[in-house]
């Protein structure tokens, strides 16, 4: 029961600043473009931890720091949990580097409902639901593949995704245990028909509606064919039935358009392992 005060707080939290930021309750979330409507200043550094909340009794001189070291989605949700450091007026904090997916309960009340709130934030049921629903897939019996793409839409690593629906009892632990014997570069081998590489993945289909889609140098886009670009930011490095795979080769902004439903939406690209200020991340060299 204490811990489902705590889970109930940290939910309640989530929804108070989605309806604060004029977000309804099935909508993804940019966690860094959050951060900077609510003047929170968010930077990268090379170091060799989780990320950080730096608190300061005047609140606009409050900063989160992230490592530029981490993988690309695990820096999303890190983000997530130090702005909840923020707004439940913790005080400073430094967070050392975890495995992505399952943890133990031994850690503290403030740590346990900062967690909840940023899977709250970046995952919310109804939405991820309504992602599932919208491409007549079931949670119960949905592929890996499928998994890794509603992954993409809400810019969560495919594990999180995993724990954050077992947690939610939006799967079981059946489910869940046979969707992580299956990883990311587990999809992008395939996609690059056997090649052995590496990157941060992201799978965007005809059903993403979002205006915005961020990655890195170095990451792959694997999109369906009838989506173009604008701009030389992109190399495309595979084709299969199903789509066309990109690798981003230079950070910068440009404008995809699929030409089948008119959808357009941004592509923002940082450095990889980018250090510098969050808003200015997507600058070219």
């Amino acid at each position: 029961m204490y811990m489902d005060v705590i889970a109930t707080n940290g939910i309640k939290k989530a929804d108070s600043l989605r309806s604060d930021l004029g977000l309804n309750m099935f909508q993804p979330i940019n966690i860094y473009d959050t951060c900077k409507t609510l003047d929170l200043d968010v930077r990268f550094y090379r170091i060799n931890m989780e990320g950080m909340y730096v608190s300061s009794d005047e609140p606009k001189n409050s900063r989160i720091i992230l490592s530029s070291l981490r993988p690309f989605s695990r820096k999303v949700f890190t983000c997530a949990h130090e702005l909840g450091h923020h707004l439940y007026g913790h005080g400073s904090k430094i967070d050392a580097i975890q495995k992505e997916s399952n943890k133990e309960s031994t850690y503290n009340e403030e740590e346990r409902v900062v967690d909840v709130f940023a899977s709250a934030l970046l995952m919310p049921i109804a939405g991820i639901q309504h992602e599932f629903k919208k491409r007549n897939w079931d949670l119960n019996t949905a592929t890996p593949v499928e998994f890794f793409t509603i992954a993409s839409v809400f810019g969560v690593g495919y594990q999180t995704l995993i724990f954050n629906c077992a947690m939610n009892k939006l799967i079981t632990r059946n489910k869940s245990d046979e969707l992580s014997r299956y990883s990311p570069s587990n999809f992008l081998n395939r996609i690059l028909k056997g090649k052995k590489k590496t990157g941060h993945l992201k799978i965007i289909d005809s059903k993403y509606k979002e205006t915005t889609v961020d990655t890195e140098v170095s990451g792959y886009l694997y999109v369906p064919k009838s989506v173009d670009f604008e701009g030389n930011h992109l190399n495309k490095v595979s084709e299969t039935k199903n789509g066309v795979c990109y690798q981003a080769i230079k950070p910068g902004i440009l404008r995809a358009n699929d030409v089948n439903n008119g959808q357009t939406y941004f592509i923002r690209i940082q450095n990889f392992e980018y250090e510098g200020i969050s808003e200015y991340r997507h600058l070219e060299n």
